[in-house]
């Protein structure tokens, strides 16, 4: 059996265009077997992934935000058929980060469910397949989604970045241990955790950073005052900025960021509440299934 994934929220709620294209490939590659429609916000897809048979395969129909709530529905388990992920989502960071400049429509995912990181917010753990952020890309997605929810359409990243580097955000100090060794940082303006190397839809944070590796990215801007942070802010598009003194880049199997004062932060673009600390790590065994996640 073949089944197709589908989340009709994904794609700013435009996650339903675009299942003919899926329905006819999954014909071609199949084509004595009628392809089964699944909603995963009314199944429990990772049960039916994991109880997939020899012969079955499964194509996951989203972007990074379906991805998300994938992967911690499954929580370190990784199935044993075939499970590909179609490109239909907005931002597609994790897709642009494992295929390069590579247009083709469907990646096979299981290679990339191994050792999935997880962060520790607000008391609260959660895998993510991208990044945890704190600080301006946080406050960011907090932002957006705020906009998004007040005038009932998708909310444009860069604008909204651009508004709380010409005002709104404040940098704060914050320490960073990255196994073990800690660092102090006045005027922090980003300070993240990175499994890819991108964010926002195709900003390049992490340019050095390798999934498939044991270890994360840890990326910090400080010291940099509001007119030299505007000034250098397209460096992130293509990863120049980790070239500048005010950019400290480690790696490590664990991280944790503390500010010193409540800061807005994400996970896989995903805001959560605003709070001091995060931790996260590489390697991180699955919690036992009990339905919940967190």
């Amino acid at each position: 059996m073949i089944y197709i994934l589908y989340n009709p929220l994904a794609n700013n709620g435009k996650g339903t265009e675009g299942l003919d294209g899926v329905i006819a490939a999954a014909g071609e590659r199949h084509k004595a077997e009628t392809p089964e429609l699944v909603d995963v916000t009314k199944e429990d897809e990772a049960a039916l992934l994991m109880a997939m048979g020899r012969g079955d395969e499964a194509i996951l129909c989203g972007g990074d935000g379906t991805l998300h709530y994938l992967v911690n529905a499954l929580d370190g388990r990784v199935p044993e058929a075939p499970l590909y992920l179609w490109r239909m989502g907005t931002g597609n960071d994790f897709l642009r980060d494992v295929l390069g400049k590579k247009k083709q429509q469907m990646v096979l995912l299981n290679p990339y469910l191994e050792n999935i990181p997880a962060a520790e917010v607000g008391g609260q753990r959660r895998r993510f397949i991208n990044n945890v952020s704190f600080g301006l890309d946080g406050q960011t997605c907090e932002q957006a989604e705020q906009e998004k929810a007040r005038l009932g359409r998708p909310a444009n990243y860069i604008m909204v970045a651009l508004r709380l580097l010409l005002k709104d955000y404040q940098p704060a100090k914050a320490s960073v241990t990255v196994d073990g060794v800690t660092k102090d940082y006045e005027q922090v303006w980003v300070a993240s955790a990175f499994n890819g190397r991108y964010v926002g839809g195709g900003m390049m944070l992490a340019p050095g950073q390798d999934r498939k590796s044991d270890k994360l990215c840890c990326v910090v801007l400080h010291s940099l005052s509001r007119p030299r942070a505007l000034a250098n802010i397209a460096k992130v598009l293509w990863g120049g900025h980790v070239k500048m003194k005010e950019c400290d880049v480690r790696f490590g199997h664990e991280i944790e960021i503390t500010f010193d004062r409540p800061m807005g932060n994400n996970l896989d673009g995903e805001p959560t509440e605003r709070v001091t600390q995060f931790k996260a790590a590489k390697t991180v065994p699955a919690l036992a299934h009990s339905g919940q996640v967190c």
